[in-house]
C-alpha cells in the first residue's frame, strides 16, 4: 500500500463550497463534532469534497480520477476501505509560505485570487495527516 496520495480537485469548485458552508445558515456536524462550517470530506465508492452547509445547495466535487467506482483502488491507498466523512473547518489555520497564517477559507480565496481559473487544491493525504497546496 502507498503510505501518501495527492487528491486533486478544482480549485473554484471547492472555494464556492467552502463559501457556502461559512455562509450556510445551519450546518451539520460529523463523527461526533460540532457543527461548524466546514469542508467534508468523504469516501463513499469514490472521495470527495462537500459543504456541511445546510440547506445542500451545491454537488459533491469528486477528486480527478476517484468518483464512483473506485472505492477498491481507494481501498490500497491511505484514504482505506471504509466509508466516511471528516471536517475541516473552514476556519482552520493555515500557513502562508510568507510566514503569515490564515483562515482555509482565506487562504482558498488568495490562492484563487491568483488566477484561479483552472487551478487545483490538493489534499495530501498520508495514514495519519492531511495538508493542503494548490497547483
Amino acid at each position: 500500500m502507498a503510505d501518501r496520495i495527492t487528491l486533486r480537485f478544482n480549485l473554484s469548485a471547492v472555494l464556492a463550497l467552502a463559501e457556502h458552508a461559512a455562509t450556510a445558515s445551519a450546518h451539520q456536524g460529523y463523527g461526533g463534532l460540532p457543527p461548524v462550517p466546514a469542508l467534508v470530506w468523504a469516501r463513499m465508492n469514490g472521495t470527495f469534497l462537500t459543504s456541511n452547509g445546510r440547506p445542500s445547495e451545491l454537488p459533491d466535487i469528486y477528486a480527478e480520477g476517484r468518483g464512483p467506482g473506485t472505492g477498491e483502488a481507494l481501498a490500497e491507498t491511505p484514504v482505506g476501505g471504509d466509508d466516511f466523512g471528516q471536517m475541516i473547518p473552514v476556519d482552520s489555520p493555515v500557513e502562508l509560505a510568507d510566514g503569515r497564517t490564515a483562515t482555509l477559507l482565506e487562504w482558498l480565496r488568495e490562492s484563487h485570487g491568483r488566477s484561479g481559473r483552472g487551478r487545483r487544491f490538493l489534499l495530501e493525504v498520508t495514514a495519519d495527516s492531511l495538508g493542503f497546496a494548490v497547483e
